[in-house]
C-alpha cells in the first residue's frame, strides 16, 4: 500500500510539472486549440510576475486550475502576452472565448495561421517560361501613357536616396543572407518561427533569420493541398525595399540606401499570429523577448495575411507600434476583389492594393475601404508566352533548399499585392529619410495627398468599375477611392511633399554650459542644417528665461552670438533658424550661471593699540570684486567692550572711517567693514583695537640710592603729575622687596615717605598714585644698603690692639641693630 501511494504521488507530481512546462510537442499539433492571451497590467497575475522578475507570462497552469481545463504554456510574445495551448476537445475559438472571461485576461484570441501573399490562381496570369523580363523594373520609372501605375522612384532619388541609418523591417519568410543584392544591406534579424515541424530549419526561435526554404510535400499543409516549391518570398519582398542600388549588379530598390531588418515569421504552411505579432513588436524594439533588437525599425512591411477581421491581438500590437512612431505597411490581400484581409484591415495600417501597369485593379487584388493607396502588383497582359509586366525581384533558383541566387523574370515571375506593399514601404522609408519627424499618420496622409488619380473608365470599356467587395470575386476593374485607396503611388511626389514639410534642424554649440557670472559664453548655431538642397538663411537668438541674468553683447541675428552673464541662476537661450523655403526650427540651450568669488575685504588701521582718547582711522579702499564686477557699497560697524569705549566720528558708508575713543576708558573695540559688489554679493572683514586708559605719571625722587646700614632714605613724589584737568588724590607707598632690612618710619599715604635701614642689602619701594578720575600709575625705586665699617684698638708691643667694646656697642646702636653681647678679644703678647 505505501509503495502504491508513493507511485500515485510521483505520477501526480510529474503531471503537474509537465502541465507547467511549455509543450513543444503540442506546439506542433495542428489540431490542438491555440490562443493568444494578454493579461491585464494591473491584475494580480502580472503584479506577482513583476515581483518575481519574470520576463513574460507563463500562466497556463494558473488558468487551467481556474477553469478546470488542460492547458499548456506556449511562447511568450511580450511582457504581458503569451500563447496558451489547449487540447483537441476545444477549438481555438472556444478556448479563446472561455479564457477571455478570466478577470486577469485583457483579451484572448485564436492564434491562427497566415500565409505569404504570392501568386494567386488568376486565369489572366498563366505560367510562362524561357523569357527574360523585357520591361525590366518598369514600376520604378516615371509614369507615362503605357506605364500608368509606375511609381516614379527615380524622381524621389533626385531628392534623397535614403538614409543608411533608417531601418525597414520585412516580416516574412526570412531572407537569403548571401544574395549579392542584399548581403550588404541587411542588419541582424531574428527567426520567430516557433514550430519545429514547420520551421524548415530543424529548430524553433533563434537569432538566424535565414530562409531555409518553405517547400512542402503534398498534403503537408492540409488534406488535398498540393506540394509547393520554396517561394523565397522574404528575399523577394526585401529586395524591393532595399536591394543594393547603383552597384552595377542586379536590381535597384525603392529604398535605395535604407537598411532591411529580416524578421522570419513564416515557415512551411505559413505562420502563426503569435509568431507574427511577436516579430512585429520585436522589430520595432518594443520588446526584448526573446532578445533585444539593436536596430529598431521605423517602417514595417507585412506582405502576408489571411481572411477575417482584425483581432484584438493584432490591433493591440499595431496600436503600440503606431504610438511608438512606427509606420506599418500591409498587403491588402490576393482574394480577387474580395474584402481586405488581416492584418491590412487593422486600424492604423497603411493597406496597399495591387494595380496593373495600366492603372486598373489587377485581378487578384483584394479591395475595400480599408485600402489607403494602390501600387503595381504585377500583371502579364497576355494569356500565353512571356509575362510582360511582372515585378522583378531578387530570388533563388532552388526549388527546395537554396541554390543559385538569381532574379525573377518573365517566366519565373513575381506578382501579387505582396510586391505592391514593399514599394510603399520603400516610399515611406525615403519620406522619413527626407523628414525624420513624420508620424505614421502624416506618412499616410502625404502618400494619399500626392497619389495620382486612377485612370477613368473609357467610354465603352468592357472593364467594369470596381464595386464594394462582396462574397463574389471581381477581376480587373477600374479603381475608385472607396475600393483601391486614394490613388496611384507617386514616390517622387510623396518624398517631395515630405521634404517640403520637413523643418530644418537647429543646433547650438556653447563654449560652456556652466559658467561663473561675468563670463561671456560663445554660442554657435552654424551646425544647423536644412533638409535636402535647402540652406539656412536666417538665425535669431533670444533669451527665453533668465533675461535679467544675461544679455547679448553683439548681434543676435547671425550664426554665432556672445552671451554676457551678469547674474546668478539659470539662463535659457533659444535659436530659431529659417531655411530657404521659409521653414523654421528652434533649439534651446540651458546655461547655468554660478556665483563668482565673493568680494575680498582688507582693512588698514592707523593703530592696533592706543591710549584712551586717541582717535583711530580705518581704510577699506583695498576691497575688490571678481573680474567684471565692482564694489558698489561700503558699510562700517563698531562693537566695543565696554559699549561706550568707541564711536564713529565720520560717515559709515564710505571706503574710509574714523573712530574716537573715550578718554577715560580702556578695553577693546572691533570695527567691521562689509562691502557689496555689483552682483549683490557681500564680503566682510574686521580688525580689533586695544585701548589703554590714560592715567597719572608717577615719579620717585630718593634722597639717596645707596646708604650705609642704619641710615634712613627719604622718598619724594614731587615729580609725579596728573593728566590735564585732573589732580593727584591718592598716594600709597609700599615695600615690594627687602622688608627684612628696611621699614617705613612714618606715614605711607603722603607725597613723601621715609625708610630706615638696618642691614646691608637692597630694598624696593613702590609708589601707587591715583588721580581724580580714578586712574592710577605705579613707580618703583630700588635702594642699596651697605654694611657699616668695623672699629680697631691699639696695644703695647705695637702692631695692633683690641677693639674697644664700648665703641662697638655704640656703633651697633647707631646702626639701629639690636643690642647683643659681643665678646672682647684681647691681643695676646
Amino acid at each position: 500500500m505505501p509503495v502504491l501511494l508513493v507511485l500515485i504521488a510521483a505520477i501526480a507530481l510529474l503531471a503537474l510539472v509537465l502541465a507547467s512546462l511549455p509543450a513543444q510537442a503540442a506546439s506542433d499539433d495542428a489540431d490542438a486549440a491555440r490562443v493568444i492571451v494578454k493579461f491585464k497590467a494591473l491584475g494580480p497575475l502580472m503584479r506577482e510576475a513583476r515581483q518575481r522578475g519574470d520576463r513574460g507570462p507563463q500562466q497556463a497552469a494558473t488558468l487551467a486550475g481556474r477553469h478546470g481545463m488542460s492547458l499548456r504554456d506556449g511562447r511568450m510574445i511580450d511582457a504581458r502576452s503569451q500563447v496558451v495551448w489547449g487540447d483537441r476537445t476545444l477549438t481555438s475559438a472556444a478556448l479563446a472565448a472561455r479564457l477571455a472571461q478570466d478577470a486577469d485576461v485583457e483579451y484572448a484570441v485564436p492564434d491562427e495561421r497566415r500565409h505569404a501573399l504570392a501568386l494567386p490562381n488568376d486565369p489572366l496570369l498563366p505560367a510562362a517560361s524561357g523569357s527574360a523580363l523585357a520591361a525590366g523594373q518598369w514600376y520604378l520609372q516615371p509614369a507615362d501613357a503605357t506605364l500608368v501605375s509606375a511609381i516614379n522612384a527615380v524622381g524621389a532619388w533626385a531628392i534623397t536616396t535614403g538614409s543608411a541609418s533608417l531601418v525597414v523591417a520585412d516580416v516574412d519568410t526570412g531572407v537569403l543572407l548571401t544574395h549579392p543584392d542584399l548581403a550588404a544591406k541587411l542588419v541582424p534579424g531574428y527567426d520567430f518561427v516557433s514550430s519545429t515541424t514547420t520551421s524548415g530549419d530543424g529548430g524553433g526561435r533563434d537569432g538566424d533569420a535565414t530562409d531555409p526554404g518553405d517547400w512542402t510535400t503534398a498534403g503537408q499543409c492540409g488534406s488535398g493541398v498540393a506540394a509547393t516549391n520554396s517561394s523565397w518570398h522574404g528575399t523577394e519582398t526585401s529586395s524591393l525595399i532595399g536591394a543594393q542600388t547603383n552597384n552595377g549588379v542586379g536590381m535597384a530598390s525603392v529604398g535605395y540606401n535604407v537598411k532591411v531588418l529580416p524578421v522570419r515569421v513564416l515557415g512551411k504552411c505559413g505562420g502563426s499570429d503569435s509568431d507574427i505579432i511577436a516579430g512585429m513588436l520585436w522589430a520595432a524594439g518594443l520588446t526584448s523577448v526573446p532578445t533585444s533588437n539593436a536596430n529598431p525599425a521605423k517602417v514595417i512591411n507585412l506582405s502576408l495575411g489571411g481572411s477575417g477581421s482584425c483581432s484584438a491581438a493584432y490591433q493591440d500590437a499595431i496600436n503600440q507600434l503606431v504610438a511608438a512612431g512606427v509606420t506599418v505597411i500591409a498587403a491588402a490581400g490576393n482574394e480577387e476583389g474580395l474584402a481586405v484581409g488581416v492584418p491590412a484591415n487593422c486600424s492604423g495600417v497603411i493597406a496597399v492594393a495591387g494595380v496593373r501597369h495600366a492603372g486598373t485593379k489587377v485581378g487578384f487584388s483584394s479591395i475595400g475601404p480599408q485600402v489607403a493607396i494602390a501600387a503595381p502588383g504585377g500583371n502579364c497582359v497576355n494569356s500565353t508566352g512571356a509575362c510582360l509586366y511582372p515585378i522583378l525581384t531578387a530570388t533563388n533558383a532552388g526549388t527546395t533548399t537554396a541554390g543559385t541566387h538569381t532574379y525573377s523574370n518573365s517566366s519565373n515571375y513575381s506578382v501579387g499585392t505582396s510586391f505592391a506593399a514593399p514599394m510603399v514601404a520603400g516610399a515611406a522609408a525615403l519620406m522619413l529619410s527626407a523628414n525624420p519627424s513624420l508620424k505614421p499618420a502624416q506618412v499616410k496622409s502625404l502618400l494619399q495627398s500626392t497619389a495620382r488619380s486612377f485612370p477613368a473608365q473609357p467610354a465603352g470599356s468592357s472593364v467594369p468599375v470596381c464595386r464594394a467587395p462582396t462574397a463574389v470575386a471581381q477581376d480587373e476593374c477600374h479603381c475608385t477611392t472607396s475600393t483601391c485607396g486614394a490613388g496611384l503611388l507617386d514616390v517622387g511626389a510623396a518624398v517631395a511633399a515630405a521634404a517640403n514639410t520637413a523643418t530644418p534642424t537647429a543646433g547650438i554649440t556653447a563654449s560652456a554650459t556652466t559658467v561663473v557670472a561675468g563670463t561671456t559664453v560663445a554660442l554657435d548655431g552654424s551646425a544647423s542644417t536644412a533638409p535636402g538642397t535647402r540652406t539656412i538663411t536666417g538665425w535669431q537668438w533670444a533669451i527665453t528665461s533668465g533675461a535679467a541674468l544675461a544679455s547679448f553683447s553683439g548681434a543676435s541675428n547671425a550664426a554665432t552670438a556672445s552671451l554676457k552673464t551678469i547674474g546668478i541662476g539659470a539662463v535659457t537661450v533659444q535659436l530659431t533658424v529659417t531655411d530657404s523655403l521659409g521653414q523654421q526650427a528652434t533649439s534651446t540651450q540651458a546655461i547655468t550661471v554660478t556665483a563668482p568669488a565673493a568680494p575680498t575685504v582688507g582693512i588698514v588701521a592707523s593703530a592696533s593699540a592706543v591710549a584712551a582718547g586717541t582717535p583711530v582711522s580705518f581704510d577699506g579702499g583695498s576691497a575688490s570684486a571678481a573680474t567684471g564686477f565692482s564694489i558698489v557699497s561700503y558699510q562700517w560697524t563698531v562693537s566695543a567692550s565696554p559699549a561706550h569705549l568707541a564711536s564713529f566720528t565720520s560717515a559709515t558708508n564710505a571706503a574710509t572711517a574714523a573712530v574716537a575713543t573715550l578718554g577715560s576708558g580702556s578695553g577693546t573695540f572691533v570695527v567691521t567693514l562689509t562691502v557689496t559688489d555689483s552682483l549683490g554679493q557681500t564680503g566682510s572683514a574686521n580688525t580689533t583695537v586695544t585701548v589703554t586708559a590714560l592715567g597719572p605719571t608717577a615719579s620717585i625722587s630718593p634722597s639717596a640710592t645707596g646708604v650705609t646700614a642704619g641710615n634712613s632714605v627719604t622718598l619724594d613724589s614731587a615729580g609725579s603729575s596728573a593728566p590735564a584737568g585732573r589732580t593727584l588724590t591718592g598716594y600709597q607707598w609700599s615695600l615690594t622687596s627687602g622688608s627684612g632690612i628696611a621699614a617705613f618710619s612714618g606715614n605711607t599715604t603722603g607725597a613723601t615717605a621715609t625708610v630706615a635701614t638696618s642691614a646691608a642689602g637692597t630694598f624696593t619701594v613702590q609708589l601707587t598714585l591715583t588721580d581724580s578720575a580714578g586712574a592710577q600709575a605705579v613707580q618703583t625705586q630700588t635702594v642699596t644698603v651697605a654694611a657699616a665699617a668695623a672699629a680697631t684698638t691699639s696695644g703695647a708691643g705695637g702692631g695692633g690692639g683690641a677693639v674697644s667694646a664700648l665703641w662697638l656697642l655704640a656703633l651697633l646702636a647707631a646702626a639701629g641693630v639690636a643690642r647683643r653681647t659681643v665678646p672682647v678679644r684681647t691681643q695676646m703678647p
